[in-house]
């Protein structure tokens, strides 16, 4: 459930941004909007999405992958933030933008972590687990897609955007996988079971 709410929310912060550029003619604005608070919302269902899956897996996590995977992220993270506070931004006098701007990395190690533990963890039992495996990767994928957007968008290196769009077109076909295989092995065969 909460993976088709963090879905469906962004969905919609999606559908936003394609409201604004073809609709009304705006292109990425430095400003915070509404679809901040739909992207910002999502993250909260996905995340919750993946604490689920490693509590309902029941795997025996080893706390050294944990140690590993969250040193290392921590330092991307906090280079992505220390590589962004340094920019001299163009709209010094807006706080809010800042902080939202900061949130997207801080927002994607949230989703890194889980998702990287059960990316390591997984490999047994692959018809129960490749949803979650597949989930997981899209998810890391779209928060390391997020951090070089942010990165290249804050700099204005705006020529480089279109590398991180090839990453999300990656999520979201990686998603529609792990959708396909949950509903055709999970779903499909609780309806043949119940008849």
């Amino acid at each position: 459930m909460c993976l088709t709410l963090g879905l469906r929310v962004w969905f919609s912060a999606v559908f936003t941004l394609l409201y604004d550029y073809y609709a009304l003619g705006i292109e990425e604005q430095r400003l915070v909007t509404i679809t901040d608070a739909l992207w910002f919302a999502g993250y909260g269902f996905l995340a919750l999405h993946l604490f689920i899956i490693l509590h309902s897996l029941r795997i025996k996590i080893k706390s050294k992958i944990v140690t590993v995977v969250s040193i290392i992220t921590t330092i991307v993270i906090s280079y992505n933030v220390v590589n962004l506070l340094s920019y001299n931004y163009s709209i010094e006098n807006d706080f809010i933008a800042l902080i939202v701007t900061l949130l997207y990395p801080i927002l994607d190690f949230i989703l890194i972590i889980p998702s990287l533990i059960i990316l390591v963890t997984l490999h047994k039992d692959y018809e129960h687990n490749i949803p979650w495996f597949l989930s997981s990767l899209s998810l890391l994928v779209n928060a390391i897609a997020d951090d070089g957007y942010v990165n290249d968008f804050v700099t204005s290196n705006s020529e480089n955007l279109w590398v991180w769009e090839f990453f999300y077109i990656t999520d979201f076909i990686i998603m529609s996988g792990a959708l396909f295989w949950y509903n055709k092995f999970h779903i499909s065969n609780a309806l043949r079971n119940v008849k």
